[in-house]
């Protein structure tokens, strides 16, 4: 009881360190949710077959029900099967090579010659963030848009604060996510429509098929 929001998201390594010593699996009631904290413990959870995949409250109030991260036995196999096939080792190093590392090269040139960046913003998002997007099919969305769809369903999904009764506390930070996902439909929804009839390389494309 004594967590709260704010050390966790100020800094929340106090946090885990004081857990890992008193209690390395514990309900943090701000969470709604177990935190294992030990290395044993994670190992056990991932590994046991006393523990189902869950989705944090606020992760199920982001992507809704089913998600392939919090489900399980026949519904998780279903929905596996179909993202599974693009993520195989070989298709995999295909891609990256293909796909991700012109990207990769292309924000690298842009501050090459600075002597310096900030490698989050100039880097890692917007290669991930475009590197994704073209593998979804979504080439048109630009990646600045791509971005802020990301920050708006990352601060949705990580919006856990909960009162003692398991009300969430702002839901500012859910609005701003219900939001991207109307524009994401609003862009999806029509290139789902041409990949039936036009199927292409596309991971959604695959998908659908």
């Amino acid at each position: 009881d004594e967590i709260t929001m704010e050390e966790l998201e100020r800094n929340p390594y106090p946090v885990y360190e004081r857990l890992r010593a008193e209690a390395p699996v514990a309900f943090v009631p701000v969470l709604g949710a177990y935190v294992a904290s030990t290395t044993e413990a994670c190992r056990a959870v991932a590994a046991g077959d006393d523990f189902d995949g869950i989705i944090t409250p606020a992760g199920g109030r982001t992507f809704g029900h089913p998600a392939i991260i919090g489900v399980n036995d026949d519904i998780h196999r279903d929905l596996r099967s179909m993202v599974e096939p693009a993520l195989q080792p070989a298709e995999v190093d295909r891609w990256i090579e293909d796909l991700v590392r012109p990207i990769a090269r292309r924000y690298v040139e842009a501050f090459e010659s600075d002597g310096r960046a900030d490698l989050v913003a100039q880097f890692c998002e917007p290669v991930s963030v475009r590197s994704l997007g073209d593998l979804l099919g979504l080439k048109n969305v630009s990646s600045d848009k791509l971005r802020e769809w990301f920050h708006k369903l990352s601060d949705s999904f990580t919006n856990a604060a909960m009162d003692e009764d398991g009300n969430f506390l702002n839901q500012e930070r859910f609005d701003e996510g219900d939001r991207a996902k109307e524009e994401i439909r609003s862009v999806v929804d029509p290139l789902i429509d041409h990949w039936i009839e036009h199927p292409d390389d596309s991971a959604i494309s695959h998908w659908l098929h």
